[in-house]
């Protein structure tokens, strides 16, 4: 009897306490569980995720070995019924375990696809692709909005540089305007002076320099309007189909007597037939121009310059390539960049647009141009698209 109200009167202040806890609404958050969970919390929270991972794991296999044990147990004493109640609240406590582990690891398994798929986008070049961060909890949460943050400091670093870009090409042009007006007076006045017949020897060496350099800085100028022009992509093309192996003919003819005056050799190897493309005449003429003077500035003397073209399944490749007269001391990639030249070549005249302008306008039209460098073979590729010949109906 004296038990009876011992444990009556312990559950009955444990009931009036829960009453009173829960009207205060503080029933979860003064519970010994919710102090566990904390603590649990505050140890999880520097850990690594392989260390949580683990001790998740050992609480699941704990937790099942335990409802397992008192399965077992209430199984043996069967016969009473406080077993068969603890037997079969234990079952569900363990199934509803197991499918919220389950569902768990379900949702996480999505969410990391979610991450997997906004890495592989910003990584193919979507810098403006933003996360759902809806679905998302957790550490999968927080690696969300640092993959957000990275892909919006992408997109806007894209976007300064594209501005960057088209700034500097505007304020190239306008400065080469600007240049050209009093180039042009000069140049005008220079020849006028070389009219006048000036008396004396050294006063017409001055004035061949001043011409000279005059006409090399209206080339400069020239030169940086096209450069700018052809890297903002502002040129007009006309595309027309062309014979590519004609244009190669003629442009071997053009400089054919110029390579000879440094001793340099053409060797062609171009096939019979004609080999169609689509591209706009000028400005193929323009990068073939510039990578045959390419050779005839910087080829050692003396030496072979090969061209070639090549039909590589749908493409076709023309293909030039001589000895450099000093060692190259600058990557491939670099030449392309506008006003590169190496230490070879400081004391020839150019400007160092001329590889940078031919790639743009190769680019253009629908192109690749590649600079390959071995030791002191220079090599530039150039290639197209082949144009499929009609079929008569």
């Amino acid at each position: 009897m004296l038990r009876a109200v011992i444990i009556y009167g312990c559950c009955m202040t444990g009931a009036f306490s829960m009453l009173r806890r829960y009207k205060s609404r503080q029933l979860w958050t003064n519970s010994m569980l919710h102090h566990v969970q904390e603590n649990l919390n505050l140890y999880f929270a520097d850990r690594t995720y392989s260390r949580r991972l683990s001790c998740l794991f050992l609480a699941f296999i704990a937790a099942q070995l335990l409802g397992t044990g008192i399965l077992f147990v209430c199984i043996y004493f069967r016969a009473h019924t406080a077993a068969q109640v603890i037997g079969i609240l234990s079952f569900l406590l363990l199934v509803i375990l197991d499918y919220q582990t389950f569902h768990r690891l379900f949702l996480q398994s999505r969410q990391e696809d979610q991450i997997a798929d906004a890495i592989e986008k910003i990584a193919g070049g979507d810098t403006s692709y933003q996360m759902n961060l809806a679905g998302l909890d957790g550490k999968e949460l927080k690696i969300g909005n640092m993959i957000n943050s990275i892909g919006t400091g992408l997109e806007r670093a894209l976007q300064e540089q594209v501005k960057s870009e088209r700034l500097k090409a505007d304020l190239i042009t306008n400065v080469s305007h600007d240049i050209k007006t009093p180039l042009t007076s000069i140049i005008n006045y220079v020849d006028l002076l070389k009219r006048e017949q000036i008396p004396g020897e050294r006063a017409q060496e001055y004035l061949k320099v001043l011409d000279q350099k005059s006409q090399r800085l209206k080339n400069l100028t020239e030169d940086l309007v096209e450069a700018s022009k052809a890297s903002s992509g502002n040129v007009k093309l006309e595309m027309t189909t062309l014979d590519i192996v004609e244009m190669i003919w003629q442009t071997n003819g053009e400089f054919e007597e110029k390579f000879a005056t440094r001793n340099l050799e053409l060797v062609s190897t171009l096939p019979e037939s004609s080999i169609l493309i689509e591209a706009d005449g000028r400005h193929l003429w323009r990068v073939l121009e510039n990578v045959y003077n390419n050779a005839f500035k910087y080829a050692m003397e003396h030496t072979r310059v090969y061209t070639d073209l090549e039909q590589k399944d749908d493409k076709v490749y023309f293909t030039i390539k001589n000895i450099s007269a000093n060692p190259l001391n600058v990557q491939g990639e670099e030449l392309t960049e506008r006003f590169v030249r190496g230490d070879v070549s400081r004391t020839t005249e150019g400007s160092g647009l001329g590889l940078s302008i031919a790639q743009s306008l190769t680019k253009l039209q629908g192109g690749t141009f590649e600079i390959l460098i071995d030791g002191d073979l220079f090599k530039v590729r150039v290639g197209f698209p082949v144009k499929k010949a009609e079929q008569p109906a």
